[in-house]
């Protein structure tokens, strides 16, 4: 039987799914916002580093037992055989930090908790109308997986802020048996003052799997170089155990490449 802390939780879930849904049904999307949110995203042809610090709770409990640091880097460059379209070639690593003693949290082994790192994903922006369609392939260091492209982006101005929104529902078997269920939402903003100081952010909260039933939330800011990144303990883990996400991919051949290799080893460039 579900609680009604579990009744309210999923009750707040599906408010939020319908939101997300009527907003990407209106879009929104212009031909100057679409190439203000690619440039924001994936930047203009030179990389773009997004640094990361968010809190893992226990779900329903609310128990903090982990905090989330890591970076997603990014280029991007243009599908010259499809109109509108920009591909964005990606990786990320996240290294879940023990609260209580504020170094990398340990597995059950005594070594240091793999880290959730995916060698790459090649995402898909396509803008129809006033739409964007989506869609991502991902290789989390075990699998590829294939999303179905989605029209699951809105964005709307708040004052001088542009907006930008997107929600993802992730229903996935890894290939051992473990099945990943996950819900998120994803929250850009951008802002037109050039003297700011502060990067570009964005912010996201997402419920799902693994381990056991959790939820966290994190918010991001952008940086142009890696050596920017504002957290010395995440970027020595990467320089001596995962060489290869201090870039993001060169290109479609580097992609190629790495698509071949599963599991991909943590250390290997």
């Amino acid at each position: 039987m579900m609680t009604n802390a579990i009744k309210t939780f999923l009750a707040a879930l599906a408010l939020a799914a319908v939101s997300a849904a009527t907003h990407a049904q209106a879009g929104g999307f212009t031909p100057e916002l679409f190439d203000a949110w690619i440039k924001m995203r994936a930047g203009d042809g030179k990389p773009v580093f997004w640094y990361s610090e968010g809190i893992v709770k226990s779900n329903p409990e609310g128990e903090t037992i982990g905090y989330m640091t890591g970076t997603d880097m990014s280029i991007v460059m243009r599908d010259e055989t499809k109109p509108n379209t920009w591909i964005q070639l990606s990786r990320k690593i996240f290294i879940t930090i023990d609260p209580k003693t504020g170094e990398i949290a340990l597995g059950p082994d005594g070594k240091p908790r793999r880290p959730i790192a995916y060698p790459y994903q090649m995402k898909t922006y396509t803008l129809d109308g006033d739409e964007i369609v989506y869609s991502v392939q991902s290789h989390d260091g075990r699998v590829i997986a294939d999303e179905e492209p989605r029209r699951n982006y809105s964005v709307r101005k708040i004052g001088n802020v542009t907006h930008f929104n997107y929600a993802m529902f992730i229903d996935r078997d890894r290939g051992n048996g473990e099945r990943v269920q996950r819900f998120e939402v994803n929250d850009f903003f951008m802002r037109p003052d050039p003297d700011l100081n502060e990067q570009e952010r964005y912010q996201y909260t997402w419920t799902g799997t693994g381990p056991g039933p959790i939820m966290s939330s994190a918010v991001s800011w952008r940086y142009s170089a890696f050596d920017d990144i504002p957290n010395e303990l995440v970027k020595k883990y990467i320089r001596e155990n995962a060489p290869l996400w201090q870039a993001p991919p060169k290109d479609m051949a580097e992609i190629e490449r790495i698509r071949t290799i599963r599991p991909y080893p943590l250390g290997q460039k």
